[in-house]
């Protein structure tokens, strides 16, 4: 059996019920937290870009613009609402995948199961079919696809969302075989555009491409069978560590979801930059510390992140986010970071600007180098008194072993929502997304993600 056989059979042949409960209850936090920055980003340049585009060539009304009253075709819907959801680089993360699940399965999965009127069930299962394919096929490729320079978000998630929407759209074994076959060509988006408004149109970019890829399916459009493991197919070109079946025979017997997880950002910045805000939040706090008695700061990482953390001296609010200098010094001189601390224009604080060229970023082989340990760092500080702080190895807050609690996700996904929806819509909301499974028409929720922006 072929890579896309297996993988359609796995989509096609699994019921809700095959899924172990804590899955869906890990759908329902995902949710929360992927509406909320969808809510969130919706204002931001690149949402808007995308809407005029929408605006100019959509099709038939059938699914909603988050953040706005437009309705549009499914897949330019979730092209708008992925490239939203990403605009402030704080949705979620999968440290097998490489890259950020949530938003590009959301929207794909929003568009598709508003398009065919159907209920929460569908939409679970459809983003837990996604999620699945994504982190086993990123299991197989990374990290050499990943340090390639390929955005996994779209490379490999492009596969996830035509999964999530072949299902929803009740493709059978043989269009939905074809669907992944034809969404391995649409996979694309690359790492060189981390810092501009290119990395979070990617994220709708694999959702729309997902959708085009079930409906040209659906339609009768043919691809090759072997298009993912053969000598010219998708993991040849894109580069894997381990060989395809490897990583397809354990789909629906052990579960992603549940393993490697998902990692939820408590800051709007790439998640390589969190453990080190986190350490430097800490240390500020507990040494009572302020930019005037640091010396020096380095931020040892892994191997992986200074191809991402390309930008040591930003321009940008975009930049900001992708360099380990910015974010460090922002955490030891403000005690926080978050929408606030990516404006565009100067960097307003001078002790920020002026701390920042005494943050190095070096690569610390020590540090473990399993994917889930990939964004782990080790601080050190130097104070002018001659004092050195030191922290050990670690993780961020969030990350699948020091969760967010369902009090602080609640409180991230109000203070995102509240920048689009008044006070109490933003509650109902919380409250009905914990019954996701349970909504018998997934408008009963688009319609309540509708806006005033243009």
């Amino acid at each position: 059996m072929s890579a896309a056989a297996r993988l359609a059979e796995f989509v096609v042949k699994t019921s809700l019920e095959d899924c172990p409960s804590e899955a869906v209850a890990r759908v329902r936090r995902a949710a929360l937290d992927t509406l909320g920055v969808m809510l969130a980003g919706a204002g931001e340049p690149v949402a808007h870009i995308v809407r005029r585009v929408v605006r100019a060539e959509g099709g038939i009304a059938l699914a909603t613009v988050v953040g706005t009253a437009l309705k549009t075709a499914p897949g330019w819907a979730a092209l708008a609402n992925g490239a939203a959801g990403h605009a402030h680089d704080f949705d979620d993360t999968n440290f097998a995948l490489l890259g950020h699940p949530s938003v590009p399965l959301l929207s794909t999965a929003l568009a598709a199961a508003e398009a065919e009127m159907a209920g929460g069930r569908t939409l679970v299962l459809g983003y837990i079919l996604g999620f699945e394919i994504d982190v086993a096929l990123g299991t197989a490729l990374n990290p050499d696809h990943y340090t390639r320079g390929w955005h996994a978000t779209s490379s490999i998630g492009t596969l996830g969302c035509a999964a999530a929407a072949a299902r929803i759209m009740g493709l059978d074994l043989v269009q939905t075989r074809h669907a992944l076959a034809i969404a391995a060509s649409h996979a694309s988006g690359l790492k060189e555009n981390f810092g501009s408004m290119t990395k979070p149109y990617h994220a709708g970019h694999a959702a729309r491409n997902g959708i085009l890829a079930a409906q040209l399916a659906r339609e009768g459009m043919t691809a090759s069978d072997t298009v993912l493991e053969g000598r010219q197919g998708y993991a040849a070109a894109f580069g894997g560590a381990r060989p395809l079946d490897q990583a397809l025979e354990s789909l629906g017997r052990s579960w992603h979801l549940l393993g490697s997880g998902i990692a939820v950002k408590p800051y709007p910045s790439c998640a390589l930059t969190h453990s080190a805000i986190d350490a430097l939040i800490d240390l500020r706090a507990e040494h009572r510390l302020s930019s005037r008695d640091v010396a020096a700061v380095q931020v040892g990482v892994n191997r992986v992140v200074p191809d991402v953390l390309a930008h040591p001296r930003p321009t940008t609010a975009l930049e900001r986010k992708f360099s380990m200098q910015f974010c460090a010094a922002a955490a030891l001189t403000e005690g926080r970071v978050d929408f606030g601390s990516f404006t565009d224009g100067e960097i307003t604080n001078p002790e920020t600007r002026e701390l920042m060229e005494r943050v190095a970023m070096v690569v610390d082989p020590s540090l473990p180098e399993g994917v889930e340990q990939h964004a782990w760092s080790r601080v050190t500080v130097r104070l002018r008194d001659g004092r050195t702080l030191l922290t050990e190895a670690r993780g961020a807050r969030g990350h699948p072993d020091t969760p967010l609690s369902d009090a602080a996700l609640r409180e991230k996904f109000l203070g995102c929502a509240r920048t689009v929806l008044v006070a109490d819509e933003a509650e109902g909301m919380a409250e009905q997304i914990e019954h996701l499974e349970d909504i018998p028409d997934i408008r009963a929720l688009t319609s309540r993600l509708e806006g005033n922006l243009v």
